[in-house]
């Protein structure tokens, strides 16, 4: 079985190849360039490295949010185009369980993403047998929001994530905040590929017409045009 893994929701454009439970080829970026101009030639570097093809996949696993929202749009856009050329299934993960699976201990995990309007994409995971178990479901929080839930766990948080420096300062007041090292930090698409087959052996796969972005807030420019029709209805 050949997976094809795809992360594009943050800063860092990662893809990956997975044949038979073996990482074949990982390439991840973390360079202020549009996913749009790096990911194909990223996907074609890979297949010509692994000596493949894109029709000799079976599977193609994707982030599908919290994150960027263009980034996010592309990674969804190249699963579900494949995926329909090719008539595979896909498998959409979390963006924040994705990051926490790159933690290789046991205890929690918090990832923090930029969100931007001072908040973060977040949640918090149990790591260290399996795949991360949500305890804290994904959510958009500022800082101090995050602290007051995080404050009712008595034991070390680790946090990765963009986000970090973000919440690093209001994390003062917990027991042990640590903080992931650099390559336990940013999404690798090798951690997306290990939770898919998780999840394709437990539940299969879905056809790439379900496959939908997790947004977990309105974007800036939907915002903007709710308030103003919220505007115009109230003249």
């Amino acid at each position: 079985m050949l997976i094809l893994a795809l992360d594009t929701t943050t800063s860092a454009c990662s893809a990956a190849l997975v044949r038979e439970g073996k990482l074949v080829a990982e390439v991840t970026t973390n360079i202020p360039r549009t996913h749009s101009q790096r990911l194909m030639p990223l996907m074609d570097s890979l297949f010509r490295e692994a000596d493949a093809e894109p029709r000799d996949l079976h599977l193609i696993a994707v982030s599908r949010g919290p994150g960027s929202f263009t980034g996010l749009r592309i990674g969804i856009a190249t699963a579900k185009g494949l995926g329909l050329a090719l008539d595979l299934p896909v498998v959409g993960v979390s963006t924040l369980a994705v990051l926490a699976h790159n933690f290789s201990g046991a205890g929690l995990v918090c990832p923090a993403l930029n969100a931007r309007r001072d908040q973060v994409y977040t949640g918090l995971y149990r790591c260290g047998d399996g795949a991360p178990q949500p305890l804290l479901a994904d959510q958009a929080l500022a800082a101090s929001e995050l602290m007051d839930l995080l404050s009712a766990y008595d034991e070390p948080i680790w946090f990765c994530g963009d986000g970090v420096d973000i919440v690093w300062q209001a994390a003062g007041n917990l027991p042990a905040p640590r903080r992931l090292p650099l390559h336990q930090r940013l999404n690798r698409a090798a951690a997306l590929a290990d939770l898919a087959l998780a999840i394709y052996a437990r539940e299969g796969g879905t056809h790439p017409d379900q496959l939908t972005p997790l947004y977990l807030r309105e974007s800036q420019a939907e915002l903007q045009w709710r308030r103003k029709q919220e505007a115009g209805h109230g003249c």
